[in-house]
């Protein structure tokens, strides 16, 4: 299972707010996920399925992730992969490839919270960039043997 549908257009933005526990103020987006057993040894990661757009001169903004452990099994994020002009979720690459989006950390005192910044500094003139971003968990038991990631698409408007 991933986070979302493969199958969702660009063309249908994730709405900021209500039942899918995003929050945008301030150019700074926060996004809930929970992780949920599927079985005795496979672990789902839910959350918003996006994409995230973001306006023509909106400037850089901030990504905040919050991960809700319901397993037991100390979930926690690892890495990131991220990739710019990309459509495709998760990306094609391994590791943060991505010019847009930068500054990735994992908290390092809590690790179910992450972060990264989205630049939104391509070309406006341009189009529209679309970056493609995953992010991997692990956990503390050895007898899990997958665990979801988490891949939506984030828009990039730009500036003129």
């Amino acid at each position: 299972m991933t986070s979302h549908n493969d199958n969702d257009t660009l063309d249908a933005p994730m709405e900021v707010g209500g039942k899918d526990k995003t929050m945008s103020v301030n150019n700074r987006i926060d996004i809930a996920l929970t992780a949920k057993m599927n079985g005795s040894d496979r672990i789902d990661i839910i959350g918003p399925p996006g994409p995230f757009p973001l306006g023509v001169d909106t400037h850089a903004w901030q990504f905040h992730f919050k991960l809700n452990d319901t397993t037991g099994k100390g979930v926690r994020f690892t890495t990131l992969d991220a990739e710019d002009y990309s459509n495709t979720c998760p990306p094609a690459v391994t590791s943060n490839k991505s010019k847009l989006i930068v500054g990735e950390q994992v908290d390092p005192d809590d690790p179910t919270k992450a972060r990264f910044t989205d630049n939104n500094n391509n070309d406006a003139k341009a189009g529209v960039v679309n970056v493609s971003f995953q992010w991997h968990f692990d956990c503390d038991d050895p007898s899990i043997k997958h665990i979801d990631t988490y891949d939506p698409v984030v828009p990039n408007g730009g500036r003129t």
